[in-house]
């Protein structure tokens, strides 16, 4: 009888990532809305909606990154805290004029608020409009990975320029995003009472596209070559954290928001991408005995 060894070595799941995530050919830009928000803002969940109308009206060409931040946010006793260490500033430069507000690709438009590039919700569907019929002088794309054995995220970015700039830099961020987050809300009853789930505020409101951290910082990783032709490709690991202020980190409801901005302000094209799991590597040996009938 003989015997039939079967030798499953260890591997190495490793991600067959190429250059070939983004492509060559002109495109318009994309949308990346950022909505300043707070759990106590009254009006708050009425953006919410409005923001998800357009997100889901222009699938894969609007990425949206609620920041909590303001006076709004900041939370009372036994309530979660949904801040970031980036959320001032972001909302600084936009010179908003009350809550929600939010920018269209932090562009300065005619009806923007307090000559920055903060706009009422009533004015992020034309914003929205205008800058999609904009050609982008450069393509993004993005692949975001979760390992299982080390925690990690690993996202590749891809860019590809189209056209000349008048600038001489441009800046790559990418944003870490989380859906599904419950937590107290004003306003929901009246604004956006579908968002409303059993939990233990009253009410309680699932948060979506929540920032949760930004991976290249404030203002994005500094991009020297920008000229027409240029392909640029970036991987960047984060070392997922059990939770961030106490509210957990979970992989299933993150998204990657990934933009280029001429410094730290106008945004010339944007991506998001959800997060898939790399499969476990496999290591084990098997003995196989097949059975001989001498019948």
């Amino acid at each position: 009888m003989k015997k039939l060894l079967l030798l499953l070595l260890s591997f190495l799941c490793i991600n067959l990532y190429a250059q070939n995530l983004v492509d060559t050919l002109l495109h318009n830009k994309n949308v990346v809305l950022e909505e300043f928000t707070g759990i106590h803002c009254v009006f708050c969940p009425d953006g919410h909606v409005i923001a998800q109308s357009i997100y889901t009206t222009y699938p894969q060409r609007v990425s949206l990154i609620n920041v909590h931040t303001g006076s709004y946010a900041p939370p009372n006793a036994g309530e979660p805290d949904f801040r970031t260490p980036f959320g001032s500033a972001l909302s600084s430069q936009s010179n908003l004029n009350g809550y929600p507000a939010g920018t269209v690709n932090r562009h300065l438009f005619s009806f923007s608020q307090n000559g920055g590039t903060a706009l009422s919700r009533s004015d992020w569907q034309l914003a929205t409009i205008t800058i999609l019929s904009q050609l982008s002088p450069v393509n993004i794309a993005a692949l975001a990975q979760h390992d299982t054995i080390t925690n990690e995220l690993i996202i590749n970015v891809e860019l590809y320029y189209t056209d000349s700039q008048t600038v001489s830099q441009n800046y790559l961020n990418v944003a870490i995003t989380q859906d599904s987050i419950l937590g107290p809300q004003t306003g929901a009853q009246t604004h956006n009472p579908t968002a409303i789930v059993p939990g233990p505020w009253s009410p309680t409101y699932s948060h979506q596209h929540m920032l949760r951290h930004l991976v290249t910082g404030q203002w994005g990783e500094v991009l020297d070559s920008i000229t027409p032709g240029t392909f640029i490709s970036r991987r960047y690991t984060w070392q997922v954290p059990h939770d961030i202020n106490d509210i957990p980190v979970l992989i299933e409801n993150l998204n990657v928001v990934c933009f280029v901005t001429e410094q730290s302000q106008e945004i010339l094209n944007g991506t998001e991408t959800l997060v898939t799991i790399l499969p476990q590597p496999i290591s084990s040996i098997h003995e196989i005995i097949p059975i001989k009938n001498d019948g």
